[in-house]
C-alpha cells in the first residue's frame, strides 16, 4: 500500500507525524514476521514547497500533486486555522478538491477526519454519501452541505471508496481503515495490536457533553443525550418530559416548535440512527441491536427500521457495513 497524505497550510502536524511513525513500525513488524506486505507513503502540498501547518512549524514535502507517483488511498488531515485564514485559503481548497475529485474518479481511496472532512465537502464527494465528522462540527457541516447522510453517532464511515473519521485524533481509525480496505483486516489488526490501539467498536456519544451548543437550540441538545444515554431502557415520551422539567404537553408544543414533528418521533429517530451506527461497525444481531436501543420487540424495531431507512436492518448492514462479517 502507498499512501499520499495532503499537506496544506494549517493542517494537523500530528496526523502527518504519526501516520509516518505508525506505518514504519508497521513495516518493522512485518519484516519480523517474515511477511512482504510494505506500506510507503508520501506528503504532498499544492506545490511542493513547504506547509507551514497549524501548530507553526514548517513542514518539508515530498512533492507537488501530480509530480509524483501513483498511490493506492490518500489521506487529508484536518486543519488548526481560524476563520480568516479559512478566507484566505479558499482558493488553495478549489484546487485541492479540483485534485481529488480526479483522483477519486481515477480509483484512489479517499480519507479525511476532523475539519478535513469539510474539504471533501467542498468538492462534491460527500453528497448523498454517509459520512461523519467529529461532533462539534457536525452542525455546522450539515447546515453547509445538507446532501450528506450525517452519521453522528459514528467515529467511522466508509462508503465508495470514500473513509471519514471523527475527531482529531481519529487519524488512527482513519489509517487502519484504510490499511484494511487495501491489504486485508487481519494485516490491520495487526497493525493495532503492535501499537498497542483500542479498536474496540465505540461511537461519538461517548464523548458528547450535555452542555456543548452550536447551532441547535439547547433543548434538543438535552433531549439528544439523554435519548442516547438511555441505553436498554425505554424512553417514553413521559420519561424524556421528566427529565427535562417539562409537562407532556410543554414537551408537544416545543418539539413541534423546533422540529416540526412530535417528541416521540425525535425519540424514535434518534434510537434508529444509534442502530445505524451499530450496524454499521459491529456484528451484533439484529436481535441484540434492537434490545440495546430499548426495543423489546424485534418485530417493531425492524418495522421502525424499515419506516426511516427505506430497507431491512439486514439489507442496511450488507450494503453499509465497514468491517467484513
Amino acid at each position: 500500500m502507498k499512501l499520499s497524505i495532503l499537506v496544506l497550510e494549517g493542517c494537523m502536524n500530528s496526523a502527518v507525524a504519526g501516520v509516518a511513525d505508525l506505518l514504519t513500525l508497521t513495516n518493522h513488524v512485518m519484516h519480523l514476521r517474515g511477511n512482504k506486505v510494505r506500506f510507503g507513503w508520501q506528503t504532498l502540498s499544492l506545490d511542493g514547497k513547504p506547509v507551514r501547518m497549524g501548530g507553526g512549524l514548517t513542514f518539508p514535502v515530498d512533492g507537488a500533486l501530480g509530480k509524483r507517483g501513483p498511490c493506492d488511498a490518500i489521506l487529508v488531515p484536518g486543519n488548526l486555522v481560524d476563520h480568516t485564514t479559512i478566507e484566505r485559503l479558499k482558493p488553495q481548497y478549489a484546487q485541492a478538491g479540483a485534485w481529488l475529485r480526479r483522483q477519486y474518479a481515477a480509483g484512489r481511496l479517499i480519507g479525511a477526519f476532523c475539519s478535513g472532512v469539510f474539504l471533501l465537502a467542498e468538492a462534491g464527494l460527500l453528497d448523498d454519501r454517509r459520512a461523519t465528522t467529529t461532533w462539534w462540527l457536525q452542525s455546522e457541516l450539515k447546515r453547509r452541505f445538507p446532501k450528506i447522510d450525517l452519521a453522528s453517532d459514528a467515529v467511522v464511515t466508509c462508503e465508495d471508496r470514500i473513509v471519514c473519521a471523527a475527531g482529531p485524533m481519529s487519524w488512527v481509525d482513519l489509517l487502519l481503515r484504510l490499511i484494511e480496505m487495501v491489504e486485508g483486516h487481519e494485516t490491520a489488526r495487526l497493525c493495532a495490536d503492535y501499537a498497542v490501539i483500542d479498536t474496540a467498536q465505540r461511537t461519538q456519544a461517548d464523548f458528547m457533553p450535555l452542555g456543548y451548543v452550536l447551532t441547535r437550540d439547547p433543548l434538543l441538545i438535552k433531549a439528544d443525550m439523554l435519548v442516547r444515554r438511555a441505553d436498554k431502557a425505554q424512553m417514553t415520551v413521559r420519561r424524556l418530559a421528566d427529565a427535562l422539567g417539562l409537562s407532556e404537553r410543554t414537551l408537544n408544543r416545543r418539539f413541534i416548535e423546533l422540529t416540526h414533528e412530535p417528541p416521540q418521533a425525535f425519540i424514535m429517530r434518534r434510537r434508529i440512527e444509534h442502530a445505524r451506527t451499530l450496524l454499521e461497525t459491529t456484528a451484533q444481531s439484529i436481535k441484540t441491536i434492537a434490545h440495546s436501543i430499548g426495543y423489546e420487540d424485534e418485530s417493531s424495531f425492524r418495522k421502525a427500521f424499515r419506516k426511516l431507512a427505506m430497507m431491512s436492518p439486514q439489507a442496511y448492514r450488507a450494503r453499509r457495513a465497514i468491517r467484513p462479517a
